[in-house]
């Protein structure tokens, strides 16, 4: 089986500041040189201005123990979006704001469930096409016990997100190499990967 963690080309990870996330983001670091990290790996984190203080902590100190720049972004009208960082990111819920204020005030609900799409996948998308990526790896932090996340079968690479359309579904790297909550805690649990107390 193929290391699911390999970068191949332009990736991005989906970085949520849950344990899974971070579960993934070092099994690539460990997956990949430094060299390939630096040339094919952005990690972006997408506020939404109602996360809890815990998680923003938890993204910096992966961001600074691990030694990888981590993109804090913003949904910002337009649409469009903002980079931000730790002491900058919206607390007060001012992205999921906007984007409602964006939609004429309709909040989201069992039809229309553009929170995630807008707030994290979409303004990802618009940060990644400023850099100029046209195509690029997505890889989200699911895991193999979670089947409700994991709705779409997995093919092995053929994610690769297309900027115009970024119809493609992410690659699950964490369920394609069937692990669990249990993995994910153990890992984070070694010296080596630990962020302070946050894991």
């Amino acid at each position: 089986m193929s290391d699911p963690y390999k970068l191949t080309g332009p990736t991005c990870l989906s970085f949520s500041g849950g344990r899974t996330s971070a579960y993934m983001l070092w099994m690539v670091l460990q997956s990949n040189t430094a060299e390939d990290i630096g040339r094919w790996l952005v990690v972006c984190f997408a506020n939404t201005g109602k996360e809890e203080e815990a998680t923003l902590r938890f993204v910096r100190e992966c961001a600074v123990r691990w030694s990888v720049p981590i993109v804090w972004l913003e949904y910002a009208a337009g649409p469009t979006f903002k980079i931000v960082d730790f002491n900058s990111a919206s607390r007060a819920g001012k992205p999921f704001e906007t984007v409602i204020a964006q939609r004429g005030g309709i909040l989201p609900n069992r039809v229309s469930r553009f929170c995630s799409s807008e707030l994290k996948t979409r303004t990802i998308h618009r940060y990644l096409r400023s850099l100029g990526w046209t195509e690029w790896d997505s890889l989200v932090g699911i895991r193999a016990d979670e089947p409700r996340r994991d709705g779409q079968a997995d093919h092995p690479r053929a994610h690769r997100q297309n900027a115009r359309t970024a119809r493609t579904a992410p690659s699950r790297p964490p369920s394609q190499h069937g692990q669990t909550r249990n993995c994910c805690q153990d890992l984070l649990c070694r010296p080596q990967c630990r962020a302070k107390e946050d894991f």
